[in-house]
């Protein structure tokens, strides 16, 4: 579902799709309420590692790290 790399031993991707899901809603609902969780869960979320591949860890934890200054769309 999300666009990360797959890797062997990343995260799991179940509970990273659900919350990058989750998270887009929330920052494109305008709501500032939401908007505010949105950003503080990015900054406290923590994924299971996957038993086989799942989701490139820097991938996933840069993309937490731009939610987490409110730049969902900033790549840098």
């Amino acid at each position: 579902m999300s666009e990360f790399p797959v890797k062997f031993g990343g995260y799991d991707r179940a509970p990273v799709d659900a919350f990058v899901t989750k998270t887009t809603a929330a920052l494109e609902s305008g709501d500032p309420a939401k908007r505010a969780e949105a950003l503080a869960a990015a900054n406290a979320v923590s994924f299971p590692t996957a038993s086989w591949r799942g989701y490139d860890k820097a991938a996933v934890d840069h993309y937490l790290r731009r939610i987490g200054k409110g730049r969902p769309d900033d790549r840098s």
